[in-house]
């Protein structure tokens, strides 16, 4: 029963990420659940689309368009599903008592059979430039992301800061 499952795990589901995975033996779906709220600004690159529901409240998910146009917010409401396109760069931004149910796929393997690999990305508030892109190889989604983010933001400082102006 889902919803028993979210209050028994929410406790589990605490910021920056919020998530917490079902079925973590799956070997052809990473089904998981995420909470708010969340205190994410990175951007998430998957490469594979990804497969939002959101079970409580209404979200907003900040994408970085392929095309190169402005980032804009998806607003996903309770109730409505949401396929992301593969490679899309987002920010899932989660309201404080929102739940959502997400599919993602297990990462298959570029032309010279390397695994492919999932990124975070920080942008800089001021100017928009990348400011650090973190690549791994996903083994297992709420532990990972807690992982790279922590190392960005205990890392050096140089790390989070613009090399275009300096923030």
């Amino acid at each position: 029963h889902l919803a028993d499952w979210i209050r028994a795990n929410a406790r589990h589901m605490v910021p920056p990420v919020s998530n917490r995975q079902l079925f973590a033996h799956a070997r052809d779906v990473i089904l998981f659940v995420s909470g708010g709220p969340n205190t994410r600004n990175d951007y998430h690159v998957n490469p594979t689309e990804e497969l939002f529901y959101q079970i409580k409240g209404d979200i907003a998910v900040r994408i970085r368009p392929l095309d190169g146009s402005k980032p804009r917010d998806v607003i996903i409401k309770e109730g409505e599903l949401y396929l992301l396109p593969r490679w899309v760069p987002h920010r899932p931004q989660r309201p404080a008592g929102t739940f959502g149910l997400i599919a993602e796929f297990p990462r298959g393997f570029d032309a010279k059979g390397r695994p492919q690999k999932d990124a975070l990305r920080w942008y800089c508030p001021k100017c928009d430039e990348l400011v650090h892109e973190a690549r791994w190889i996903l083994r297992k989604i709420d532990q990972d992301l807690h992982k790279i983010m922590n190392n960005f933001w205990d890392g050096p400082a140089r790390r989070r800061t613009c090399k275009a102006c300096g923030h």
